[in-house]
């Protein structure tokens, strides 16, 4: 059974999200979906997702929900007159919340501005296993370290600053794999056809096919703006009123239960003529 036109209308989370595919704006268009679908403004709702980003091996990147960031200043005995002078202690924070590498690559850690101001000197206490083990020991805010096998854990940084008290601060380590490794591959074979068209407006059905494991959810979009969503065993999808004043890109995105948009496929649908 087929559900009745619903109005576009996804929540911001996902917009964002699928708006940085190509950041066009919609003319407007209406999504026509399968009954077993979740649409926008059922209660459901579309997974929001975050675009994974790297640069190499020591840049950080997030999928879905970004880990927690461990920052548990602590303030220096409060009568100790170089600590009032120091000011308050910052968060102390990784400069990426994720890192990833092969076995063997070096990453490079950085703590930025782990320090209070008139603070110039700390001892920076890194346990880059996670194991409560101190592995290295040094006055600089960066340090360089390779993992020998496949790891997934926790790399901390305790901070003592000289002129009293401290911080720490975590950072997820993949090793092993990428920023996009688990997430929908681009669908195949997306075609579009026109089935009904009148005053500039067309009615047109999307299809395509997974091109890896079947997602949990696929996105719509329309020049690179959400149109809508549809489970993860849907081949096809209907949008109605799609103007065509000029070429209409037509895209298809799988989604992660955990959140996670994948790569995306598109088809142009050409401007009718004048």
């Amino acid at each position: 059974m087929q559900s009745a036109v619903r109005q576009l209308s996804l929540p911001t989370d996902l917009g964002e999200s699928m708006d940085r595919i190509s950041g066009t704006v919609l003319a407007g268009a209406f999504l026509l979906a399968a009954s077993s679908c979740a649409m926008p403004g059922t209660g459901t709702g579309p997974p929001s997702a975050a675009v994974p980003q790297t640069n190499a091996a020591t840049a950080g990147a997030t999928t879905g929900a970004a880990p927690q960031r461990a920052a548990t200043p602590s303030a220096a005995e409060p009568g100790n007159p170089a600590a009032r002078a120091a000011g308050a202690v910052p968060e102390a924070r990784f400069e990426n919340p994720d890192y990833y590498a092969m076995p063997g690559q070096t990453i490079t850690f950085y703590v930025p501005a782990a320090l209070p101001g008139g603070v110039s000197v700390a001892q920076y206490e890194w346990d880059f296993d996670g194991d409560g083990t101190t592995d290295q020991v040094g006055p600089l805010a960066v340090a360089k370290h390779s993992y020998p096998a496949v790891f997934e854990g926790r790399a901390t940084v305790r901070i003592n600053h000289f002129t009293g008290g401290s911080s720490t601060a975590s950072a997820a380590v993949h090793i092993g794999r990428g920023p996009r490794d688990g997430l929908p591959a681009a669908p195949v074979n997306v075609s579009v056809r026109v089935t009904a068209h009148a005053d500039g407006l067309s009615t047109v059905q999307i299809s395509w096919e997974p091109g890896g494991p079947e997602p949990y959810r696929w996105g719509v979009t329309v020049d690179g703006f959400p149109a809508g969503v549809v489970e993860g065993k849907e081949r096809t999808a209907t949008m109605t009123d799609v103007r065509r004043a000029r070429d209409v890109e037509i895209g298809v995105v799988g989604f992660t239960e955990s959140q996670g948009m994948g790569a995306s496929a598109s088809v142009t649908l050409p401007a009718l003529a004048d």
